[in-house]
C-alpha cells in the first residue's frame, strides 16, 4: 500500500469519524432595530494618513521616503529640526492609513473604533501606537481625530507541519493591519432633524420581499391598518402616527423594539486573515465531487478510486470541520467551497472578508 492510499485511507476516517449537532431549530424571531436602519441615518466613511511608532524592528524599511518626509514634518511641527538623512537607521516607524465609519446621529465627544492599514513596507504593526490623526469626510472637513495603541491580533506566524505525505500548511495573520478600539474621537457629528419627519424609511440590511412583508405587516398590527406598506425587497415606508408628530425618535423605538420573524439567507463567511469560516443554518451540499490539491472529496452515494466516501446530504459544517483536520489551509477550504458552489452544488452565498 502506498503513501497516498494510506493518506485516503486516513482522511476517509477523519472525515467518517466526525460528529457534528449542527441545530437547524434556530430562533428566526428578531426586533426590526436590529435588522433594519433608517433611510438617510446612514454611516459615513472617514480617513486619514498618520504614523505608528514604537514598533520592535518591524516598521519601514530604507526606501519608503514618505515616512522619513513624515516624521521631519511631524518633528518640526514639535520645534525640533532633523533631515531624512538622519532618519536612515529608523526601523520603528510606519506610515499608515486610518479608516473608519462615522455612525449615524454621531456627537462630539464619542468614540469609535478605527482600522489601520500599512503603505509602506512594514513587517508589523503589533505592539505599535498610532500618533494623533485627523480624520476626514468626502468633503475634506476633519470629522474625527484617531489615536491609541495598534492592535493586529494573533500570532505572527504559525507552523503546523503535519505527518501527511507532501502536506505542509502554513498559517500565518496579516500584521500589517489593525483596529485601535475606541481609538477615534469624534470632533464633527452630522444632523438630520429626525422628530421633523412625517415618515420614515426602514432599510432592511439584508434585502427580503418576505421580511419586508413581514415588518409592514408586525407595524400596522400595532399602530393600525395602513401605517406601513413594504416597497420592495429593501425598503418599508412608514407614517408617523398623530400621537408621535414631534417626537419621531420616541416612534422609532417603540418601532423598532417590535419582533418579527426573519426570511435567513443561507450564507458562508468567511475570513481569510484570520482563517475563521462561520455558517448561517445548516447549509447542505449536494452531490459532487471536488479534487483540490492533495486532497479528493466525494459526495455521493458511490465510491471511485482515489476518493473517500461521504454521506449524501452532507453539510458545510462538516465538510470543513474535517477539511480543518486534515490540515487544509483556509485558502484551499476557500477554494473548495467556491468551486462547490461553482458546480451548483452549494446554495448558499459565499462572503470573504
Amino acid at each position: 500500500m502506498n503513501k497516498n492510499n494510506i493518506f485516503l485511507i486516513a482522511l476517509l476516517f477523519l472525515v467518517t469519524t466526525i460528529l457534528i449537532n449542527v441545530n437547524p431549530n434556530f430562533s428566526d424571531a428578531a426586533k426590526i432595530g436590529n435588522i433594519t436602519s433608517i433611510y438617510g441615518a446612514m454611516s459615513n466613511p472617514i480617513v486619514g494618513y498618520g504614523l505608528v511608532t514604537g514598533l520592535d524592528g518591524t516598521g519601514d524599511q530604507w526606501g519608503v521616503n514618505v515616512t522619513q518626509q513624515s516624521i521631519v514634518t511631524m518633528l518640526s511641527k514639535l520645534g525640533i529640526n532633523t533631515n531624512q538623512a538622519s532618519l536612515y537607521t529608523i526601523r520603528d516607524t510606519a506610515a499608515v492609513m486610518i479608516t473608519a465609519e462615522l455612525p449615524p446621529f454621531a456627537i462630539p465627544g464619542q468614540k469609535i473604533n478605527v482600522t489601520v492599514s500599512s503603505i509602506g513596507n512594514a513587517q508589523s504593526l503589533q505592539g505599535g501606537v498610532l500618533l494623533m490623526t485627523p480624520l476626514k469626510g468626502p468633503n475634506g472637513k476633519v470629522y474625527a481625530l484617531a489615536q491609541g495603541s495598534v492592535s493586529t491580533g494573533g500570532n505572527v506566524s504559525t507552523d503546523n507541519i503535519l505527518p501527511l505525505p507532501g502536506y505542509i500548511p502554513v498559517s500565518q495573520n496579516f500584521q500589517t493591519s489593525g483596529i485601535v478600539d475606541n481609538g477615534g474621537i469624534i470632533e464633527k457629528g452630522i444632523s438630520i432633524g429626525l422628530n421633523s419627519f412625517n415618515s420614515i424609511r426602514l432599510i432592511l440590511k439584508n434585502p427580503s420581499f418576505t421580511t419586508a412583508s413581514r415588518i409592514a405587516s408586525a407595524i400596522n398590527t400595532k399602530f393600525g391598518k395602513g401605517i406601513a406598506k413594504s416597497l420592495n425587497s429593501t425598503q418599508v415606508s412608514v407614517n408617523v402616527p398623530a400621537l408621535y408628530k414631534g417626537n419621531v425618535a420616541k416612534y422609532v423605538s417603540v418601532v423598532n423594539a417590535i419582533s418579527v420573524k426573519t426570511h435567513s439567507r443561507a450564507i458562508v463567511v468567511i475570513n481569510e486573515r484570520s482563517g475563521t469560516v462561520v455558517m448561517g443554518g445548516n447549509i447542505k451540499i449536494n452531490p459532487v465531487a471536488i479534487s483540490n490539491r492533495n486532497i479528493t472529496l466525494k459526495i455521493n452515494k458511490k465510491r471511485i478510486p482515489n476518493a473517500f466516501y461521504l454521506k449524501r446530504g452532507l453539510t458545510v459544517a462538516k465538510l470543513i470541520k474535517a477539511l480543518n483536520a486534515v490540515g487544509a489551509s483556509t485558502s484551499s477550504i476557500i477554494s473548495i467551497l467556491e468551486s462547490i458552489k461553482a458546480a451548483g452544488a452549494l446554495s448558499a452565498q459565499i462572503k470573504i472578508m
